[in-house]
């Protein structure tokens, strides 16, 4: 693999920061090794401290100042003893020593060289995914977070990347300047061997780089992120016109826009940029539409968390998928994550210390403290289940209540869904449709011209408002099934939320 870019001066300045202020011991939890050796190697280099790197197969090597080898050092028991009796002020990067955290002479061992290297700047990294720490040393280890690379640095890399690849064949990028903006875009999140991967086979295919290439890029980040198993990632399908209503979230939104696009200007202004918001509400009613709409119109990427993918059977797993899925969504910031029917993951009728109260801790620390810039939207449909600590004033900056669409709502809905299905709204009563749909939600109206286009196909017609109405005439809306829910709801909401509009 191509060697990555050079460290951030803020990442460097965080490592460097705990190695003079005597962290013996160091975790960085990821797949990219290769970049965590980079940013070891310009550490070193900036402290003036020997680097020395382990992997089971090449054992102890001296990477800095100059190259040597240190030998049977392969076991580690070997390469630990090594660094214990040596007591070196040297930085150690150990790559692949996870599996053996367990051994009870490994655990000793790393015990001795904590006690031994607090008194010193030398310090070792464990580097690695999904490393399982035993409970007798984790306390022992600081860790320390692997930055997102910048705008910058994917602009960097794929322009390496390039230049390997014309060294074998011929290359052409046909590239404006948007569409390298919306490229890197696209590219947030991804490791560099991802984004290796992708360029590379994008440009073998037949030579150029070109705009059509972002959609692959796409797609391939959609895999990569529905792999983790705990998040959904949405393609652009919706815009904030396909939501009707909803006037007052829509100016809500439209103010906090700029400062969530340049949280840096924000910042300097004497704003933090948005953190969020909660939707709650009637079912049906645009909710989840409207999260869609909203990561349209700020060109963001939109991932779905589902509550029920964070559940596990085995104790602490439940948490760390949500670490997990926290963990992606950061790195693929600036995005919109929206954690659909929040409820189900929050619900208070967990016992006591079960893992909905740990995942809710876990949560709710993370929206306190978030620094990325992810922009969180949760909806619910049933407020009764949500613990009171998560309504309080400053977990999300605004908590909005969604009702059943009133009249001009419903004339929108009716033009949008008829619209969709190529038919032209003006040649149907929608007064007279507005007028029978009163007390249905947004899915309620378009199941309703669905299922009359099921009927007129099946009479060999076309479309018409008859077949509308006789459709709603047989639908019993929530407003009616759900009634003293639905007002419930309402009350709750009068003092507690800002009405959607």
């Amino acid at each position: 693999m191509l060697r990555t870019v050079p460290p951030s001066p803020d990442q460097l300045r965080e490592l460097e920061i705990l190695i003079r202020a005597h962290h013996p011991l160091l975790l960085v939890e990821t797949v990219e090794e290769e970049r965590v050796h980079v940013l070891l190697e310009h550490s070193a280099e900036n402290i003036g401290l020997p680097l020395f790197s382990w992997t089971q197969v090449d054992g102890l090597r001296r990477e800095l100042p100059e190259p040597g080898q240190t030998p049977e050092s392969g076991p580690p028991q070997k390469a630990l003893s090594f660094i214990g009796r040596s007591n070196l002020e040297a930085i150690f990067h150990l790559k692949g020593l996870g599996p053996y955290l367990h051994e009870p002479a490994v655990i000793a061992q790393i015990k001795n060289i904590h006690k031994k290297y607090f008194g010193h700047r030398g310090a070792i990294v464990l580097s690695g995914h999904g490393i399982d720490m035993p409970p007798a040393i984790e306390h022992l280890f600081t860790p320390l977070s692997l930055h997102a690379p910048s705008s910058e640095a994917y602009h960097s890399f794929v322009q390496a990347v390039l230049r390997d690849l014309a060294t074998r064949l011929q290359v052409k990028v046909e590239l404006s300047s948007m569409d390298v903006s919306q490229l890197l875009a696209a590219l947030h999140g991804l490791t560099f061997f991802e984004v290796q991967k992708i360029i590379t086979q994008a440009v073998i295919e037949d030579g150029v780089l070109g705009r059509e290439d972002i959609v692959k890029v796409l797609e391939a980040k959609r895999q990569i992120i529905e792999r983790s198993g705990v998040l959904e990632y949405f393609p652009h399908e919706h815009e904030m016109g396909d939501v009707a209503g909803l006037s007052e979230l829509k100016d809500w939104l439209r103010k906090r826009q700029a400062a969530f696009e340049d949280p840096k200007r924000a910042k300097e202004y004497g704003l933090s940029p948005p953190k969020g918001l909660m939707l709650i509400g009637v079912q049906g009613c645009g909710k989840s539409l409207c999260a869609k709409a909203v990561a349209a119109e700020w060109k963001l990427p939109l991932i779905r968390l589902d509550p029920s993918n964070l559940y596990n059977r085995y104790v602490g797993e439940s948490e760390k998928n949500l670490k997990r899925a926290i963990k992606l969504a950061e790195a693929m910031a600036p995005v919109v994550l929206w954690i659909d029917e929040i409820e189900k993951a929050l619900s208070q009728e967990d016992a006591e210390g079960g893992p909905a109260q740990r995942i809710f801790g876990t949560f709710l620390a993370w929206l306190q403290d978030k620094k990325e810039n992810v922009f969180v939207i949760a909806t619910a449909n049933d407020i009764s289940k949500l613990p009171p600590e998560l309504m309080r004033k400053g977990r999300f900056d605004e908590i909005f209540f969604v009702d059943l669409p009133g009249a001009e709502a419903r004339k929108r809905i009716l033009q949008i869904h008829l619209k969709r299905r190529k038919r032209d709204p003006s040649t149907f009563d929608i007064r007279r449709l507005v007028q029978l749909t009163d007390g249905f939600s947004g899915a309620e109206i378009e199941q309703a011209v669905v299922s009359a286009l099921y009927t007129a196909f099946s009479h060999q017609q076309d479309l018409s408002t008859e077949f509308i109405a006789d459709e709603i005439e047989m639908t019993k809306p929530l407003s009616v099934t759900m009634a003293e829910r639905i007002q419930a709801l309402r009350d709750w909401a009068k003092d507690r939320a800002v009405f959607a509009g």
